[in-house]
């Protein structure tokens, strides 16, 4: 527990070190009203995680937090325990059960939306999220420190092409370098190019609302958003469909059905348009007859 606390803290730290990079005006915004939030913290932009860990950890974790232990009298009751009275009139059989039970009761009260248990530590400062998936904040902070953060600010009007074609190689750089890892993003060489965009455009998102929220003074945060579709999309996803049709799927309807399906559209109305080359634009009747015809 104690590792993976570091750990996700470690990438807290990180984020708000991004943040005070970024030109987003409403991180700038967030960063200004949060100094006081972050005032504990000290000088986090000059030092190391582990230089600042070391005088800082304790803001984030009670040496006792997880231990158990007897309150003593006159104790205060706090949220980072389950504290239970127990009368001397109890078997030690009988308090296990009922213990155990309070226990459970009170743990299911702590349970959020997301069904897992909020863990309050003994801290001035806790996450948001305390369960959040490590392994994939990796990645997001690579996208953030070696492309977002960069082409932002140096050429922030480029476009989806462009994040593509930097987080390629940000990203094939580190699979080669670890033959291990397979969770590596942008480092497939067969991936398309309408996939990686897709992708992209989803890590962009996920990038600006993790430096908001740790501007802010909340980590991770709701950093999980649907994006809508753009029509940008909706041209790559009909790309990447017909590349996945075959040749007859592709070819596009000939000129003669589309005749056909307009010309019985209307074969009773003496008056609709002939769908003939040879009397184009003339309507039925309007035709001169032959001499003698009646």
């Amino acid at each position: 527990m104690k590792n993976a606390l570091k750990l996700k803290i470690r990438y807290w730290f990180e984020f708000l070190n991004q943040a005070h990079l970024s030109r987003d005006p409403i991180v700038a915004e967030h960063i200004r009203k949060s100094s006081e939030f972050y005032a504990p913290w000290g000088d986090y932009r000059s030092v190391k995680f582990e230089d600042w860990w070391r005088e800082h950890s304790f803001l984030f974790r009670d040496e006792n937090a997880d231990v158990l232990t007897s309150p003593k009298v006159g104790e205060v009751v706090t949220e980072d325990a389950f504290f239970v009275r127990i009368p001397f009139t109890y078997a030690p059989t009988t308090v296990g059960k009922i213990v155990a039970r309070k226990y459970r009761e009170a743990l299911e009260l702590r349970r959020p939306r997301n069904q897992k248990i909020i863990k309050v530590y003994g801290g001035e400062f806790r996450l948001d999220r305390e369960d959040y998936p490590v392994a994939k904040f990796k990645n997001y902070l690579i996208f953030v420190r070696e492309v977002y953060i960069p082409i932002m600010r140096d050429t922030p009007r480029i476009g989806t092409a462009g994040f593509v074609e930097r987080s390629r190689k940000v990203f094939r750089k580190i699979a080669n370098k670890s033959s291990t890892d397979t969770q590596v993003p942008f480092s497939n060489e067969q991936s398309s190019d309408a996939s990686d965009a897709r992708k992209v455009r989803r890590y962009r998102l996920i990038a600006e609302k993790l430096l908001r929220n740790v501007a802010t003074g909340v980590f991770p945060g709701d950093y999980e958003t649907t994006p809508k579709r753009t029509q940008a999309q909706i041209r790559d996803d009909r790309a990447a469909m017909a590349a996945t049709l075959g040749p007859k799927a592709k070819r596009a309807p000939r000129h003669g059905s589309v005749a056909i399906a307009k010309k019985s559209r209307s074969q009773d109305d003496l008056f609709s348009p002939r769908k003939t080359r040879s009397d184009k634009g003339k309507r039925r009747g309007a035709y001169s007859r032959p001499e003698g015809e009646v």
